[in-house]
């Protein structure tokens, strides 16, 4: 047996434990790598429910209690849960870079001292309902920009990546919440304020604020938001006078010291959060003594709480008759005993008449109409909660309007809205005629069963001028002036008639316009182009009536003069304009052939209508 390749192995044995030492004689016995980013703790901020911090002689102490933060150490109090927050996603985002153990620490000579850990520059624990960790934090590191800590009772020192400024310095005051009410107030469903003048009630019911004390009522959504505003932006001092409430009344927090209490009630909570407002503080008037519930001991809250005793219930009504917003309707319906009007928004934003006719609408008329439903204030006198029956002025109202919001289905400059449907949001009101007296001043909601006293001219903005008379549901008071918007390039035939002689022109390929009769005429110079401008914005004068089977009054049975369009495209075959007797007021009653629609016209425009189109051959 030959023992050269044992000799052989043996060398290559210590040849690589020669090579194993030289490559750790010139490797940093201080460091061990480790994965880059990973993290110093794995928790995230919504589980954590304890923490403490300590540095030197300052400690605080919080937990988290149904979703809120309080201090219980130095005192017992609401945290404030921006700084709580901060401190925790500083301490989530800390990731590992290396590690420095006993050993190699022996090594070099170096202690935990070195690292700034004994003692540690401050002591951080987190915890959860099941765990909990504690950090020590130590010096940062001449280079590299990490921080040095130790993990709880683990003897390695580990380099991370920490923002100290989110930590540190610790100071309590930083901790304890500045604020009167917790920010959970945004959440808040019932508010009661009582003082020795008086007291008012708010509930949310179905999204909506109602005054339930010292009466029932809608609530001014405005003005109750400006309510919430004060109590989010009140201030509170520190502990007063001591750490207990066994003397409220030296406080003038008694039952029947006590100048205002504020109960507000947080979605999901049975038990209000209660502030008690006592007397000022000698020495700084700007600070009272209050009892907040969620405080174990007397605080202090700015002057600017008092301002709530100078509301008075009744300010916080909603005297809107109308809560919903007039940009927001879409559906008109005005009803007179037999008369009636249905209006629909159409999705290009403008209004139709739907019902009796159909008819573009007057965009200013319906305008100012929602501008009236909207403004329409009053005080409510009754509400259905009282009223067994309606009232007999109620039961007479004979005019009722209804309005509703709905969303468009399809497109169109000229469709309207969907049908009327219960989910989209629909109220009506029964109006009494404006005019003197209280009984003709009243609006009652039939869906709030609410009758309100409102002023009477604002209650007259809801009729219409029409002539010499107020009208409500008359689709002619509602009716668009414009009878014809032809386009001028989508004329190609006109043919005026009258007194038994016709011309006709027609327009060619290249634009230009030709005489069919009489025989051998010439066009007039200049009368097409002011005639087609005349028809691309035919305005009436006023909307006289809607078509009857008797015409003759107005002497467009058998109209002596008719001006028909002949068009191309898909606007119809042809429009064409009737013209009757005179209206005794320089105006001359008109038609356009198909519509229901009797207007006057002016005199002028009669004339351009009229001019002649063809010179005589």
């Amino acid at each position: 047996m030959s023992w050269r390749p044992t000799l052989w192995l043996l060398g290559l044995v210590v040849l690589t434990g020669l090579f194993i030492v030289m490559f750790e004689r010139n490797t940093d016995s201080r460091v061990r790598s480790l994965p880059v980013n990973s993290a110093l703790l794995h928790l995230s901020p919504e589980v954590i429910t304890r923490l403490s911090l300590t540095t030197g002689t300052n400690r605080i102490e919080c937990v988290r209690r149904d979703g809120e933060w309080f201090l219980t150490r130095p005192l017992e109090t609401r945290a404030n849960a921006v700084r709580i927050n901060r401190l925790m996603e500083a301490i989530v985002k800390t990731r590992k870079q290396e590690v420095v153990d006993p050993v190699r620490r022996a090594q070099r000579g170096l202690s935990l001292a070195s690292f700034g850990l004994e003692p540690p520059r401050a002591r951080l624990v987190v915890g959860t309902d099941s765990h909990s960790d504690e950090i020590l934090l130590g010096d940062e590191a001449p280079l590299g920009n990490l921080v040095y800590v130790s993990l709880n009772d683990e003897k390695d020192v580990i380099g991370v990546t920490m923002t100290v400024s989110d930590i540190l310095p610790v100071d309590p005051e930083e901790f304890r919440d500045q604020a009167v009410f917790p920010s959970s107030i945004k959440q808040a469903v019932r508010l009661e304020v009582k003082q020795a003048g008086g007291f008012f009630q708010l509930a949310l019911k179905d999204g909506v604020w109602r005054i339930q004390q010292p009466f029932d009522a809608r609530a001014d959504g405005a003005r109750v938001e400006k309510l919430w505003l004060i109590l989010e932006s009140l201030k509170r001092g520190g502990v007063a006078g001591g750490t207990s409430l066994s003397d409220p009344v030296s406080y003038g927090l008694g039952v029947d010291e006590a100048s205002l209490q504020v109960s507000v009630w947080m979605e999901g909570r049975r038990e209000p959060l209660v502030v008690t407002v006592g007397k000022a503080l000698q020495d700084n008037p700007s600070w009272l003594y209050a009892r907040i519930s969620d405080m174990a001991s007397v605080g202090l809250v700015s002057r600017e709480i008092l301002s709530l005793q100078a509301i008075p219930a009744n300010s916080l009504r909603d005297r809107r008759v109308c809560d919903a917003d007039p940009s927001t309707l879409a559906f008109l319906m005005l009803r007179d005993d037999d008369s009636k009007v249905v209006m629909e928004k159409t999705t290009s934003g403008g209004w139709m008449i739907t019902d009796p006719l159909r008819f573009p609408a007057n965009a200013r008329a319906v305008g100012a109409l929602l501008k009236a439903v909207g403004g329409l204030q009053g005080e409510e006198i009754r509400n259905g909660i009282a009223m067994k029956a309606l009232p007999p002025e109620v039961e007479a109202m004979s005019c009722r309007l209804t309005v509703a919001i709905q969303s468009p289905v399809s497109a169109g400059t000229n469709k309207t809205i969907s049908s009327l449907s219960p989910t989209s949001g629909e109220w009506t009101y029964r109006l009494s005629w404006p005019g003197a007296g209280a009984s003709n001043s009243l609006v009652y909601g039939e869906e709030a069963g609410a009758v309100y006293q409102v002023p009477s001219d604002d209650l007259a903005k809801m009729w219409r001028r029409w002539g010499d008379r107020p009208v409500f549901a008359d689709p002619l008071a509602y009716m668009d002036g414009l009878m014809l918007d032809l386009s001028p390039q989508q004329v190609r035939r006109i043919t005026l008639t009258r007194e038994g002689r016709e011309e006709t022109v027609t327009s060619g390929l290249d634009g230009g316009w030709t005489v069919d009769s009489p025989p051998g005429g010439q066009v007039v110079e200049g009368a097409i182009p002011e005639l087609l401008a005349l028809v691309s914005n035919l305005q009436a004068e006023r909307i006289e009536t809607l078509a009857t089977t008797n015409l003759a009054p107005f002497k467009l049975d058998e109209p002596a003069i008719r001006v028909t369009f002949g068009l191309s495209g898909s606007s119809g075959i042809q429009k064409t304009v009737l013209l009757g007797g005179g209206d005794g007021r320089e105006g001359v009653y008109s038609m356009i052939q198909g519509q229901d629609v009797i207007f006057v016209l002016k005199k002028e425009a009669t004339e351009a209508l009229l001019r002649p189109l063809v010179t005589s051959p």
